[in-house]
């Protein structure tokens, strides 16, 4: 993502089901929603389309402003789905009440068991309400880089 990032692509899906791993634990990012529609249940009918609700900041959804800075809130979102072994966000919440809590500013992810604060911490700086206030791809990437070797992530 610091790649694409780099050169304004903005994916505008990025989670966990459109990351593919390989052999050499590489990930490699993609854009699987549009193959098979295996995850209708993580895509919401809104203002005549379909969109990954559960992973976008109130700017993309009510303003349809997409940035690189949305994908950093997605990307903060992936990592808790990591860390949660693949549990849907928001899982409690009817899709209306995710609409709610984002209109409202007052929508956030709990805190996940087994998560270096260091990385709930780095996905927090990701969900600031301003995408101003959201860390780069770039920052996100040393962020990482400087984790040790021996830790959990």
């Amino acid at each position: 993502m610091e790649h694409l990032s780099s050169q304004r692509f903005v994916h505008r899906d990025l989670a966990a089901r459109n990351c593919l791993i390989s052999s050499q634990r590489h990930v490699k990012v993609s854009a699987l929603g549009l193959s098979k529609d295996v995850y209708n249940s993580e895509y919401y009918h809104y203002r005549q389309v379909w969109i990954p609700l559960r992973w976008m900041p109130a700017e993309a959804v009510f303003e349809d402003d997409f940035s690189t800075k949305s994908d950093v809130w997605a990307f903060g979102v992936l990592m808790w789905e990591v860390f949660s072994h693949g549990e849907l966000p928001h899982a409690k919440l009817t899709d209306d009440e995710v609409l709610e809590g984002l209109q409202a500013g007052r929508l956030k992810l709990p805190a996940v068991d087994g998560c270096p604060s260091r990385v709930s911490k780095m996905a927090a700086r990701c969900w600031a309400p301003s995408p101003k206030e959201r860390p780069s791809f770039s920052e996100l990437a040393q962020a990482l880089a400087d984790m040790p070797s021996d830790s959990k992530v």
